[in-house]
């Protein structure tokens, strides 16, 4: 869940910028965290027309790829955040554990079909 405050918008930053001062002036901060926070915030901020051009000239098939990804970590954060880390884990592994079990059975059926069609032909005449 700690990459979610990047999805906020550019003028919204002074506001994690304030917070982020209050919870160093308030104690629940330390130094070098919001130090790490702010260098986080800096580098995004000076990184976005880049990775935004980047992105934009990436064929559409692979921004559909991107963009499942996207979803995905968010899907999985957002579980991470419910569950807990090693739940996620777990419910990751079970799922890519289906993905490939179901891949197998894809690739099964495409080579068994011509089989397939030639007994049914057959069964036909």
């Amino acid at each position: 869940m700690q990459w979610l405050w990047m999805f906020l918008p550019d003028e919204a930053m002074i506001l994690v910028i304030a917070l982020i001062g209050l919870g160093l002036m308030v104690g629940l901060l330390r130094l070098r965290s919001a130090g790490q926070l702010l260098g986080g915030i800096v580098l995004m901020l000076l990184l976005a027309p880049f990775i935004e051009s980047f992105v934009g000239s990436l064929p559409s098939w692979v921004s559909f790829l991107l963009l499942v990804w996207i979803g995905w970590a968010m899907i999985r954060a957002l579980i991470r955040f419910i569950l807990g880390a090693r739940a996620a884990d777990h419910m990751v592994g079970i799922l890519a554990a289906d993905a490939v079990r179901g891949l197998f059975g894809v690739v099964f059926f495409v080579l068994a079909l011509p089989f397939r069609l030639a007994g049914w032909l057959f069964r036909r005449v």
